[in-house]
């Protein structure tokens, strides 16, 4: 073989070894083998704690206005029983007596006004008393003004009626009396500004004509 030839050879052989160290060089590593996976807490160690409930004092809410009245209007009403009050209160001085009660004297109203009532003397029995007041103040009550010889005219006519004959009523806006005798028939007595008289005589047949 020639120079030439054996040095090609020899040039080719230097070539395939330098091209084979190449790949192997540049040929990639390889992979590591994965880490064995790491065991798993337990379940229990991953739950996390409890917090401590928050203890808050409950304060009761306010009533509403709108139930509270109607538990006011539920309650039943108080019922007070009206009692007849008496007090009789006499001096010596002949001003008379005055009687507050139910139909006695006192304070009444009518229409939101009070009226005045006064026993000024009286000899008569107390519940022909507070029948003679009641009539005289249902009938001025019933008035537009003071119509003094109709509400007479209807006090004698009323104890005419109930008490037998002869019943006499004089009423006046200010006038006087004074008796010295009476067989229980004398009431003088006042409603507001009307003063009443109202008293009894007894009936005889007359003994020789006119």
């Amino acid at each position: 073989m020639d120079p030439a030839s054996e040095e090609l050879e020899r040039r080719s052989r230097y070539l395939s070894s330098l091209i084979r160290r190449t790949k192997l060089s540049a040929a990639p590593a390889p992979a590591p083998a994965p880490p064995p996976p790491l065991p798993e807490p337990e379940a229990a160690a991953l739950k996390p704690e409890p917090e401590p409930e928050a203890v808050t004092a409950l304060k009761p809410e306010p009533e509403p206005q709108a139930a509270a009245g109607k538990r006011e209007e539920a309650k039943p009403a108080l019922v007070v029983e009206e009692k007849e009050k008496r007090e009789v209160k006499e001096d010596g001085d002949g001003k008379g007596k005055e009687i507050k009660g139910k139909d006695g004297g006192g304070l009444k109203e009518e229409g939101g006004r009070k009226v005045s009532v006064r026993v000024r003397a009286a000899d008569m029995p107390l519940p022909l008393q507070r029948r003679a007041i009641r009539l005289a103040y249902e009938a001025i009550a019933a008035m537009p003004r003071l119509d003094s010889k109709r509400l007479a005219l209807a006090l004698k006519k009323e104890f005419d009626t109930a008490y037998g004959p002869a019943w006499h009523c004089i009423v006046g806006t200010s006038f006087g009396s004074y008796v010295t005798h009476s067989l229980g028939g004398f009431l003088y007595f006042s409603v507001d500004k009307a003063y009443i008289l109202l008293f009894r005589t007894a009936v005889e047949p007359l003994g020789h004509p006119l």
